[in-house]
């Protein structure tokens, strides 16, 4: 079984991705398996990035930021490991989320 199969298998028991209604969309991507430096494989799609406009935003300072919280009593932490899974996206803008591992793999 391909590594990009069983990636895709976890996500969809997780819930994270479901299967498109659709044969095909504009936007879909090939899936990538990209090592990263610990030795683990990330699953990737980049079209969408590639055609997007960017925003870009300064990072505020570390000193400003702990100044600001300085007189707060309740702090809280989050954890962004997969933080681009909690974002919700509009029914209209799905399409764009497409990918393809090609027809030859059964995912049932």
């Amino acid at each position: 079984m391909r590594k990009e199969v069983k990636i895709i298998e976890d996500m969809r028991k997780q819930g994270v991705i479901e299967e498109s209604m659709k044969s095909i969309s504009l936007w879909m991507s090939p899936t990538v398996l990209v090592r990263k430096k610990d030795g683990t494989m990330r699953f990737r799609i980049d079209k969408l990035n590639d055609v997007i406009t960017k925003d870009f935003y300064l990072l505020p300072r570390i000193d400003d930021i702990f100044d600001q919280l300085s007189n707060n009593s309740w702090y809280s932490t989050l954890d962004l490991k997969s933080g681009y899974w909690q974002i919700k996206i509009w029914p209209e803008d799905k399409e764009k989320t497409a990918f393809s591992i090609g027809n030859e793999y059964n995912l049932e």
